[in-house]
């Protein structure tokens, strides 16, 4: 594994950008274990929501070239962890030549899917994202530094179901949520009138 550190085309690890016309590939960076959550803003601004093992899930802004640690580094731990080993993953990922992630939820909340609020939605919601949790069944409002390199705040909104994707109607001002159930259930979120 030693070998495939600083190695940008290891594929199983990396965000790529694929160009639909001639098929072209670009490997963006690496060291990724897996994302559930991608979005790139219009100032080029590109932002991953990514699975960590057994806590450790991960919002990582995303920089061409490099490097974001798997599987060398962790803030979680194997699913198998025992208690009376001592940390399976290195934890600090700048000090071994590794991307920091923006932000590590400890425990783990099942990340999923990130989206840009439109600051139309609400007016006390102004710069918001919204992230879906599976494992937590909420939706998580971040709200980042103007770099987007450092969460001010997160907000935690309990739903009670998983939720496995969303998305935002900008014409209807609404938040549209696939939640994980029997009924293949559709949550809607919307400002009262």
């Amino acid at each position: 594994p030693e070998q495939y550190k600083n190695d940008l085309t290891f594929k199983y690890a990396t965000i790529m950008k694929i160009n639909i016309n001639n098929k072209d590939i670009e490997v963006i960076s690496s060291g990724h274990r897996n994302p559930h959550g991608l979005i790139g803003l219009d100032n080029g601004i590109i932002l991953s929501t990514e699975h960590g093992p057994k806590g450790g899930d991960e919002i990582n802004l995303i920089k061409k070239d490099k490097n974001y640690g798997w599987p060398f580094v962790s803030y979680g731990e194997p699913y198998s962890f025992n208690q009376s080993d001592f940390f399976v993953y290195e934890k600090d990922h700048k000090s071994k030549g590794f991307e920091e992630p923006i932000y590590s939820f400890l425990p783990s909340i099942g990340i999923s899917r990130i989206i840009e609020l439109s600051n139309d939605f609400a007016a006390k919601w102004q710069n918001s994202f919204l992230i879906a949790s599976l494992k937590k069944e909420s939706l998580y409002r971040v709200i980042f530094n103007d770099s987007y390199e450092k969460v001010l705040s997160i907000e935690r909104m309990r739903v009670g179901s998983r939720i496995r994707d969303l998305e935002y109607s900008n014409t209807l001002k609404t938040i549209f949520l696939a939640l994980e159930s029997n009924t293949g259930a559709i949550g809607v979120i919307r400002l009262k009138k």
